[in-house]
């Protein structure tokens, strides 16, 4: 059998040989759509005192002609239409105002409308996103005995979709049906996913245990989330607990009201949630109640199968989106959207996930060019998890030591206490980030570097013995931490390019001890799931501890979750959630927290043990990207390129107040506030800029003056914030000329490629820690 890992050159690292792309789904050409060179040119030459303002009015005015008239087209496009559709339907009002209106009359309304259509525009050209057809994921591998790097499009932009329902939306399906109690006792009521009941006894988190009577000891210690409450009302009566039934629902309700005790259709917020609702409704048990329950659900069903069989077509789209909408609100009595404007929210009742039509093979050259440079970064990925694996471990021992001092120490008490403390800005995680950043700013000598510096060359070889220098570390801080997951963008102009060693490899993030491959958005797309799954198994031992988020746990939704499980899973309850998984979960109050040897061991109740840090390696994942920052704030470094591997961009930093981009008054002043600033810092045309208060980077052509309203808006509304609120700008690196990636008609498109990389040295095992 191949083994699933490559080795990565003679470094001692390796990678897994299946690979994935991201790509936009718009061509990157469509960045220059706003550009205006001729403009700028004139703009300067004002500043310069070399040209008259009147020149500059009348080159504005047939930028922003141009511009208005590609807005007009780009609204119109398709595929455009059929993008904004999918991520905002109230944004198509905006296209059809465009579309409806003389382009020459750019009135404030028109204004407003152009400017919301080039934030979306340039996302969808400029940002591998997985964000539906407009950012498709695609699987590859990677072949070492081929000399080239092989690309094959397809006739198409997607070869897979996959439309899910939001699991909130089931959710709320779910509830709606159980407002009838004739509905609802069929659900299986379960205590709260963190509580025990024993001896008599409700145990809860960092509070005495709370006295039962017997039938309320009885009945919580039988709410297992399998057992319809039907069946549990028969029971206790039987038994001589309860006089009846309705004393049985009574007695629950009040343990639901205290917050103790769940009592719904208990569906898991990931896509596994419209299957188990199917199960949850075909275990109802008077046919008729079933059948009305799952005729309503069939209606929705079938209102979301022809929001699928939409695709491609944006306005029958919009009209299945818009019945699916509307039939959501008839069958629920509550709104269709959610989270207006936010992020990572999960919006809207349903979404799209794709694959492109692509096939391709990343040849030997890149890995050998990858080999020496990545080694670098991953050995400083591999102190900095040990770093805070020394920190959390100390933190963890001393409440440890608190708690033990009145007994028994159960793990859901050291959770409650030590989450917060390891998250503080003076806790473990930020101190050991910090310490990295001072650490690379010294194996680069960065504080040495004149302050014009355009970019520091280095070689891997002259930093190896440097790097275990200043990160000696010899293996991850736990387990699970053996895994990195690297974003590298490949600057060339074509895999031809890329044959003839014609390219630059470019970092973009480093997800340090993250498993990337084990995604409910990207795994399902691979061709074959349970190999990935083999896979993690051999790096990681058989089984995963997973932690049952609350519901308003941050960027919870139906796609950001695992989607691989296996026998030996186990899942923690922490805290009040939905969706247990009632078969592997394991309440924090029934885990034990004992003392072996120099760590900490979790002992659940069927004698597994789990080293504690890979308990709270659940919650350190998402903090450990932001920890892995190589520079330092400055207004100024330089890009840092190690062999033929760019690790940091080039990048500026200022404020909202100290760009002078904010407060101007018309579109002119602030295409002259854009061309002074350019000018006075030493920006490149195309660049990427991350305004403070917002989510994510955006790109920005600073000759374009529609580019220009664009940011000097965002800058405004973040000097309104405060006005050191940051502004960060970075160089635009794979350029859209050297987009690599192409479809069948040569357009290019701006790709990056996800790597697994495993520690060869690892942690204890689960399956060694059990």
């Amino acid at each position: 059998m191949t083994s699933h890992l490559l080795p990565l050159g003679d470094t001692g690292w390796s990678v897994w040989r299946d690979v994935l792309l991201r790509t936009a789904g718009f061509p990157a050409a469509g960045l220059d759509r706003f550009a205006a060179p001729e403009a700028a040119a004139v703009a300067d030459a004002v500043l310069a005192g070399e040209s008259s303002p009147e020149l500059l009015d009348k080159a504005l005015r047939e930028a922003f002609a141009e511009s208005s008239a590609a807005a007009g087209e780009i609204a119109a496009d398709p595929l455009l239409r059929e993008a904004v559709t999918w991520q905002n339907p109230d944004m198509l009002v905006a296209l059809d105002g465009l579309l409806r209106t003389d382009p020459a009359v750019r009135n404030v309304r028109r204004r407003k409308r152009e400017l919301s259509l080039l934030r979306y525009w340039q996302r969808y050209c400029g940002k591998a996103e997985t964000i539906g057809f407009f950012g498709p994921v695609c699987w590859g591998t990677i072949d070492p005995d081929d000399p080239r790097t092989r690309l094959t499009p397809g006739p198409a932009l997607v070869r897979r979709r996959r439309v899910h329902f939001e699991a909130w939306a089931l959710i709320a399906y779910a509830d709606r049906v159980a407002d009838d109690l004739a509905v609802r006792r069929w659900w299986a009521p379960a205590l709260q996913p963190h509580l025990t009941v024993r001896d008599r006894q409700l145990h809860w988190p960092m509070h005495p245990p709370i006295a039962l009577t017997a039938p309320e000891a009885r009945l919580l210690a039988a709410c297992d989330g399998r057992t319809p409450a039907v069946v549990l009302a028969e029971r206790l009566h039987a038994e001589g607990h309860l006089r009846g039934a309705d004393d049985v629902y009574l007695l629950l309700d009040r343990w639901v009201e205290r917050g103790r005790l769940s009592w719904d259709a208990n569906l898991p917020v990931n896509p596994d949630a419209e299957r188990v609702l199917v199960e949850r409704i075909a275990a109802i048990g008077d046919p008729e109640l079933r059948d009305r329950v799952g005729t309503g659900f069939d209606r929705l069903r079938a209102a979301r199968d022809e929001v699928a069989a939409a695709a491609g077509d944006p306005d029958r789209l919009a009209a299945a989106l818009a019945a699916l909408s509307a039939e959501f609100t008839a069958v629920t009595g509550r709104p269709a959207t959610r989270h207006s404007g936010q992020m990572y929210a999960g919006r809207t009742v349903c979404y799209e996930d794709t694959a492109r039509d692509l096939d391709f093979r990343i040849g030997a050259p890149v890995l050998d060019a990858l080999a020496a440079p990545l080694a670098v970064v991953l050995q400083t990925a591999r102190w900095l998890t040990a770093e805070i694996g020394v920190g959390c471990a100390d933190l963890l021992g001393e409440l440890y030591e608190e708690l033990a001092a009145d007994g028994p120490v159960r793990l859901a008490d050291v959770w409650l206490l030590a989450q917060g403390t390891l998250v503080a800005p003076d806790g473990p995680i930020a101190r050991a980030g910090a310490e990295f950043t001072r650490r690379w700013a010294e194996l680069f000598g960065l504080r040495d570097l004149p302050a014009d510096q355009v970019e520091l060359r280095l070689r891997a070889e002259d930093l190896a013995g440097r790097v275990r220098e200043l990160f000696p570390a010899d293996r991850p801080g736990w387990p699970s931490a053996r895994l990195h997951n690297p974003d590298v963008q490949l600057v060339a102009r074509s895999a031809e390019a890329i044959d003839r060693g014609d390219f630059l490899l470019v970092l973009g993030e480093l997800h340090p001890a993250a498993v990337a491959y084990d995604s409910a958005v990207l795994t399902p797309f691979h061709p074959d799931p349970a190999a990935v799954r083999a896979a993690l198994d051999a790096d990681l031992g058989p089984a995963r501890l997973r932690v049952l988020w609350p519901e308003n746990w941050p960027r919870l939704t139906t796609r950001t979750t695992y989607h691989l499980t296996g026998p030996d899973d186990r899942q923690l309850g922490i805290d009040t959630a939905r969706g247990a998984d009632v078969d592997r979960l394991v309440p924090a109050t029934a885990v034990l927290v004992e003392r072996d040897g120099d760590g900490l061991t979790a002992v659940f109740p069927d004698g597994g043990r789990w080293p504690v840090m890979e308990v709270f390696a659940n919650l350190l994942g998402p903090l450990l990207l932001d920890s892995f920052k190589l520079l330092d704030p400055a207004p100024h470094m330089p890009r840092i390129t190690i062999d033929r591997l760019v690790v940091a961009r080039r990048t500026w930093r200022t404020t909202a107040e100290a760009s002078g981009l904010a407060g101007h008054a018309d579109e002119s002043a602030r295409y002259l506030a854009v061309r002074r600033w350019r000018a006075a810092t030493g920006l490149p045309e195309r660049v990427f800029v991350k305004v403070g208060t917002e989510v994510k980077p955006c790109f920005v052509d600073l000759t374009g003056p529609l580019y220009a309203q664009s940011l000097c808006a965002m800058v405004d509304a973040a000097r309104k914030v405060g006005p050191d609120v940051p502004v960060v700008v970075s160089e635009l690196l794979p350029d859209p000329d050297e987009a690599w990636v192409s479809d069948a008609h040569g357009e290019r498109y701006v790709s990056e490629i996800r790597l697994q990389v495993t520690d060869a040295a690892a942690g204890r095992s689960s399956e060694e820690s059990r």
